[in-house]
């Protein structure tokens, strides 16, 4: 019987290199006026790609030196990465990237699997062809990054398109709460577009809704993007068991 493999240890090693926003850094401090924006951006970015892994330490020191910034609005993208769940902000301790807890994330996927069934059925019946037109501009922009494997970007693309979605449903409740949930799951999410079968599948799903849509098929459309988002769901699950966690449906 053949031993498993050893488990890969977690990045939780701060690497300055990694986090230089332009290419003269070195030279001079960012720009004044795109200071947070950068800031919030790059570290969203490295905890999403898996740069930084769950309970990564962030020095505020270290960052601010690197970074070429003062702590003001070091802490200003902390606490907005913090309000996404991305990082941990510890009284008087060093922030840290927050662990993704999978038991959470499975509940909150079943809610919005019905949040996502229920505004596909209102956004089909109420949007019009320029709002298709829209959308249907999104998906090809999306099959090309998928093309062009450039993961962040399709990711970042995808999100916005089920949020154009639900928007269109035209309630502020629903609109409300999946956005609140959906900010939960967001760095969960991205997990399972590192497998690449997945991530193909995706593409394949969002293609067909795509094609319900247009032909408004209100009921089909609804009904393919719940079954999208409880696919998604079961592999970001997936991913976090063979990453050594508990799926949390025991």
């Amino acid at each position: 019987m053949t031993s498993p493999a050893p488990r890969p240890k977690l990045k939780t090693r701060f690497k300055p290199a990694r986090l230089k926003l332009s290419s003269d850094q070195s030279t001079r401090p960012l720009a004044r006026l795109s200071l947070h924006d950068q800031l919030v951006a790059k570290v969203r970015e490295m905890i999403i790609d898996g740069e930084l892994a769950a309970g990564a330490a962030l020095p505020e020191r270290m960052l601010c030196e690197t970074f070429g910034v003062s702590r003001t609005p070091l802490r200003e993208a902390f606490k907005i990465l913090a309000a996404e769940g991305l990082i941990e902000l510890r009284p008087h301790r060093t922030p840290v990237v927050a662990p993704i807890d999978s038991r959470e994330i499975a509940e909150i996927f079943d809610v919005m699997v019905a949040l996502d069934v229920a505004a596909g059925c209102a956004a089909a019946a109420r949007a019009t062809a320029d709002d298709i037109a829209r959308l249907d501009a999104m998906h090809a922009e999306l099959a090309a990054l998928h093309r062009a494997a450039e993961r962040a970007a399709y990711f970042r693309l995808n999100q916005q398109i089920h949020t154009e979605i639900t928007r269109l449903a035209g309630n502020a409740v629903l609109l409300g709460m999946w956005s609140t949930l959906h900010a939960s799951v967001f760095r969960a999410r991205a997990v399972a577009n590192y497998d690449a079968r997945r991530w193909n599948e995706s593409l394949e799903e969002h293609e067909a809704f795509m094609a319900l849509l247009r032909a408004r098929d209100a009921q089909g459309f609804a009904a393919a993007l719940g079954d999208h988002t409880r696919k998604t769901g079961d592999s970001v699950l997936q991913m976090l068991e063979q990453a050594g966690q508990d799926p949390g449906r025991g």
